[in-house]
């Protein structure tokens, strides 16, 4: 009988869920911040590709965290990377909460007040990644995700 490279790659994608349901918790929080770290490194190449221009990356403040600042012509553009293996339940983009919303909003002012910006046509984005078996990626951008309240 002859396997199918799709029949391997569910195997294989089973023994690594497998593998890290077995892992310590240590363990998994380091692979998911390394994904983390990917997905992003990823977003931001994509971003650069669709003609922005990223300023800055991983900004914290005390009520929260900016993955990515960037600037599309003349708006700035908060940009959250939401990355995925399953859509089990609902994927990237349901991942965000309103409790995470809020704290970009809170963190994109800090930025602002920091700065001493004068609030300027801004926008939040999303970058939502859904990775698959093989290790590769499937890549969606959402100019306008969502506003400040």
């Amino acid at each position: 009988m002859t396997r199918t490279s799709s029949s391997w790659l569910s195997r294989l994608g089973r023994r690594d869920r497998a593998q890290r349901r077995c892992a310590s918790p240590q363990a998994r929080a380091e692979a998911r911040r390394r994904l983390g770290e990917r997905a992003e490194r990823l977003a931001a190449a994509f971003l650069t590709s669709q003609g922005y221009l990223i300023e800055r990356t991983n900004v914290r403040f005390p009520v929260g965290e900016l993955d990515l600042i960037a600037r599309e012509g003349a708006t700035l553009c908060f940009v959250e990377v939401r990355a995925t293996s399953s859509s089990r339940w609902g994927g990237p983009l349901a991942t965000i909460t309103d409790r995470k919303r809020r704290r970009l909003v809170q963190a994109a002012r800090w930025y602002l007040a920091c700065r001493r910006l004068e609030p300027p046509e801004a926008r939040f984005d999303v970058v939502a990644v859904e990775w698959d078996a093989a290790g590769g990626a499937r890549i969606e951008l959402i100019r306008g995700a969502f506003e400040a309240d």
